[in-house]
């Protein structure tokens, strides 16, 4: 008897999900930590590095660069990031919006986006729509949004 040989043809959504094909271009996750590796040795560095980075997105939203920005902190730094985010978006005059998504990302946003950004949760985290309503938020051009964002160098790895 001879051996019998199986071809099993699967979809290629599932198996890119399960084995997705990374691009070597980085997420800013890897790029943060690079920054805070070299000036935020400290916890109290940290704090300070942290609040400069959170009123950098908030200037920018300020300013109408962008509606929205998001932080994902590590789960043992997010009380921090949120007392800092809710500091300095009262001085901005905007609002705060967490939990957010299975990731538990913590927004900074105008009022007039709250909604916007609440509305991530019904979207399909790593889904052609998931990374426009980002994109849009984040005020990222158009022509500029990566549908694979995902698959992204650094991509779900601890950036802080």
């Amino acid at each position: 008897m001879g051996h019998v040989r199986r071809l099993i043809i699967v979809p290629a959504a599932w198996f890119l999900r399960y084995f997705p094909i990374m691009n070597s271009q980085k997420t800013c996750g890897p790029m943060y930590k690079e920054a805070l590796e070299k000036y935020a040795a400290t916890s109290t560095e940290f704090r300070a590095f942290a609040a400069g980075f959170v009123s950098g997105q908030a200037e920018k939203i300020y300013l109408g660069a962008c509606r929205a920005a998001m932080f994902r902190p590590s789960q043992d730094r997010t009380a921090t990031i949120i007392e800092i985010a809710n500091d300095v978006a009262a001085r901005y005059g905007l609002v705060v919006v967490h939990p957010i998504g299975a990731k538990q990302e913590v927004w900074i946003c105008r009022p007039a986006n709250e909604e916007d950004v609440r509305r991530m949760t019904v979207f399909i985290e790593d889904s052609p729509a998931w990374h426009e309503r980002r994109a849009w938020l984040c005020g990222i051009p158009e022509k500029d949004v990566d549908l694979e964002f995902h698959k992204r160098a650094g991509h779900g790895e601890r950036c802080d």
